[in-house]
């Protein structure tokens, strides 16, 4: 009796301390939980998955890739920067390929991570961010890698020149009014006598 008792108090024991390194995890990550497709669907990836990477039709909206108004050189030396920033390891830089491969580690359980950064060129003046992190061991990773796409990004739109942001949902352009039909003294309307003055 005395024996199955202890068991118990054991195998108690190690689930608190795995459901407190659980939500260590989750909390650590500061994973947008309110955010589509709600927070049901993300624990569940987050309890279900080792990888997390941008695609144009991701139901998770951090991870759709990031179209920026500005060359993809300058954006990869962005990039690049960003990654340097993060401290993140860089294992290969690729200029010509636009590419780069660098290593994480995990802020609770100090796991490698491997994430791949690369930049597409949409024509000369714009180009498009992707990125990809894979967790080296288990099979699930409590938002870790959707966390190092999400700090990749955030550190990106702090780099790049500002004019180079476009807008997440719907990229417009203002009109500009060139200076040749800016309207002058000249052509403003006459002013009228206002009556309740008289």
């Amino acid at each position: 009796m005395r024996f199955m008792s202890g068991l118990l108090q054991v195998v108690f024991f190690l689930a608190v301390v795995w459901a407190s390194l659980l939500a260590a995890g989750l909390i650590s990550n500061d994973l947008p939980w309110s955010d589509p497709p709600g927070m049901a669907t993300r624990l569940m990836t987050y309890l279900s998955t080792n990888v997390a990477e941008t695609t144009p039709d991701s139901a998770f909206p951090e991870l759709r890739p990031r179209t920026y108004a500005a060359p993809a050189a300058l954006m990869f030396d962005v990039a690049r920067r960003a990654a340097e920033a993060l401290h993140w390891e860089l294992s290969t830089v690729e200029p010509e390929a636009r590419k780069i491969e660098a290593v994480v580690t995990t802020r609770v359980i100090k796991f490698k991570d491997d994430v791949t950064i690369r930049v597409e060129a949409d024509g000369e003046e714009r180009s498009t961010l992707f990125a990809r992190s894979a967790s080296r061991v288990g099979k699930w990773d409590l938002g870790a890698n959707s966390r190092h796409i999400m700090d990749l990004f955030e550190t990106v739109d702090i780099i790049a020149p500002v004019t180079a942001i476009v807008d997440k949902e719907e990229v417009t352009e203002e009109p500009q009014t060139s200076s040749e039909t800016m309207p002058t003294e000249s052509d403003a309307p006459p002013a009228t006598e206002d009556p309740s003055q008289e």
